[in-house]
């Protein structure tokens, strides 16, 4: 996602979008395009764009927004954007845990160092085309989502959270902060900030009625414990408080665990990104 520094919309627009608007266009687009990752391994799979892929979009944009603003302003627009990068989490739940393809060739570490090797080259070709100001998402704690825990174990309505890929979670976030950290030195003038998730959402998991939830274990779609995206559709019944689940299917939170999840990222980097002329509301 790339956004203006005139303000964080509520809803960012799809780049893809044939409606999109040229005001669209000036104040922030998204390229994001659902079950992604770093991995072109796991887009194909998915039959979505990768993540990589999304940089010939970004050219596409520029060309767009040049032809609105001007060579100049459209410098000084992309110059002051900020750029949100979230995936990860498929590339080690399709490619490593559920569908080992890449465990043939990688151990976890291995695996590891490939996806952030990828995830380098990303943010540095889209310093190369302007970009400045960008905030990398670590990940969850992937053992603790619904269908990591029922395709783990036979009887899903027994399970415990799966330690050791929340483990694998934690050391690929200590690595990629570092890995940022380096980067931001490395590239003159950049802001790159490490969005830490796992804490916020491994402590609604803890301490579920500290957040209002009753249900951490299942997702409000259906049974909840293996429905995801065109699963849940109008005909699979849900639950009639999603506030009160963590989880909307047995992968994606809900609007509630979002809300939790922004409000600690903000007390992260806030102050940061206030000082380099961001404000949020």
């Amino acid at each position: 996602m790339i956004a203006s520094k005139l303000g964080i919309k509520e809803l960012v627009p799809q780049f893809l979008d044939p409606e999109l608007s040229d005001d669209d266009v000036k104040t922030g687009v998204s390229f994001a395009s659902a079950d992604s990752g770093f991995d072109d391994l796991t887009s194909m799979i998915s039959n979505v764009i990768p993540v990589m892929k999304q940089i010939d979009l970004f050219k596409n944009y520029i060309q767009r927004l040049q032809g609105i603003v001007g060579v100049d302003e459209s410098r000084r627009i992309i110059g002051n954007a900020l750029v949100v990068i979230s995936a990860g989490t498929n590339n080690l739940n399709i490619n490593f845990y559920d569908l080992p393809t890449r465990q043939l060739q990688y151990n976890i570490s291995g695996y590891r160092g490939f996806i952030q090797n990828r995830l380098q080259s990303l943010i540095e070709e889209i310093y190369h085309l302007g970009c400045r100001y960008t905030v990398v998402a670590g990940l969850p704690p992937v053992g603790c989502l619904p269908i990591q825990e029922t395709i783990s174990f036979q009887n899903p309505f027994h399970r415990v959270r799966f330690e050791d890929q929340n483990s694998d979670s934690k050391d690929y976030n200590q690595k990629l902060s570092k890995l940022l950290s380096n980067l931001q030195s490395q590239l003159h003038r950049s802001t790159i900030l490490y969005a830490g998730i796992y804490t916020p959402l491994i402590d609604m998991v803890i301490n579920p009625k500290k957040y209002g939830f009753e249900h951490i274990e299942k997702g409000c779609c259906g049974i909840g414990l293996v429905e995801a995206g065109p699963l849940c559709n109008v005909i699979i019944p849900t639950c009639k408080d999603p506030s009160k689940f963590m989880f909307w299917d047995s992968i994606h939170r809900t609007e509630a665990a979002y809300k939790f999840v922004t409000k600690s990222l903000l007390k992260q980097f806030l102050n940061h990104l206030n000082l380099n002329g961001w404000y949020f509301s």
